[in-house]
Formats: C-alpha cells, sequence, structure tokens
C-alpha cells in the first residue's frame, strides 16, 4: 500500500468520528468569516469592534480551533452584516447554495407549475390513465 492509499484509508476512518466533522464545519466557518472580511476589506480590529470584543479574541477565533456556539456563530455573521443560514444535505449528496439580491429574485410560480416543470413524462398523470387499469377482485 502505497503514501496515498494509507492516507485515504486513514481518512475514511476519521469520517466515521464525529469530531471529523465537527472540525470540518468549524474550519469552513472560518474560512468563510475570513473571505467575508477580505471582501469587505474588514480588519480584525474592526471585527473586534464591531463584535464589542478585544482583537485577540477575533484572532482567536480565526485560528480555527474553536467550538463555536450559535450566539457566536450569529453574532459573527450579524458583525459582518451576514445573515447565518445552516443547511442540511443527504450523506454524500453535493450541496450548491448561492445568494440572489432581492432585486434579482425571480417571481414565485405556484406550485402546481413548478412540479410539472421538474416530473419526468412517466410522473404526469391525468388521471384518463387510471381508467384503463382492470381492477382485480
Amino acid at each position: 500500500m502505497n503514501a496515498a492509499e494509507r492516507f485515504n484509508k486513514l481518512l475514511d476512518q476519521s469520517k466515521q468520528s464525529p469530531a471529523f466533522w465537527t472540525e470540518k464545519a468549524i474550519i469552513e466557518y472560518t474560512e468563510e468569516i475570513v473571505s467575508q472580511m477580505a471582501i469587505q476589506d474588514i480588519s480584525r480590529t474592526e471585527l473586534a469592534r464591531r463584535l464589542g470584543k478585544n482583537p485577540a479574541f477575533v484572532t482567536k477565533l480565526l485560528r480555527g480551533n474553536n467550538n463555536f456556539t450559535f450566539d457566536t456563530v450569529v453574532r459573527i455573521a450579524r458583525a459582518l452584516e451576514m445573515e447565518f443560514v445552516p443547511h442540511m444535505k443527504p450523506v454524500g449528496w453535493q450541496s450548491h447554495i448561492f445568494d440572489l439580491s432581492p432585486s434579482r429574485q425571480p417571481k414565485a410560480k405556484p406550485l402546481a407549475e413548478i412540479k410539472q416543470a421538474y416530473a419526468a413524462p412517466e410522473d404526469i398523470h391525468t388521471g384518463e390513465e387510471d381508467a384503463e387499469i382492470p381492477l382485480v377482485a
């Protein structure tokens, strides 16, 4: 077994632990904070001021070795003029989340129209085919 195979085996084993997924979430959220700070040109000192904390608090947050509470997560998001939106997905699925500004959001369509657009032809039932199904007594 080469090094890459050993690494992949260890990674697969690690994914069985809740600690792996906790650390992954912490790292991803920390990366999101750093990304928003860069986009908005917000320094650590400015974020600390907005949070009512000292800059050392923000430095500690950005090291990635925290167990964020939802209170802290929401306060950070609001300090960055953002909204925290939790999202769960089925295991093994991919998620593609994007944000639309209010001026770019499409008008809502009736639910029946949406279902019709996404239904496969064999999933569309008009009721006529029910009359052709013989009943078994």
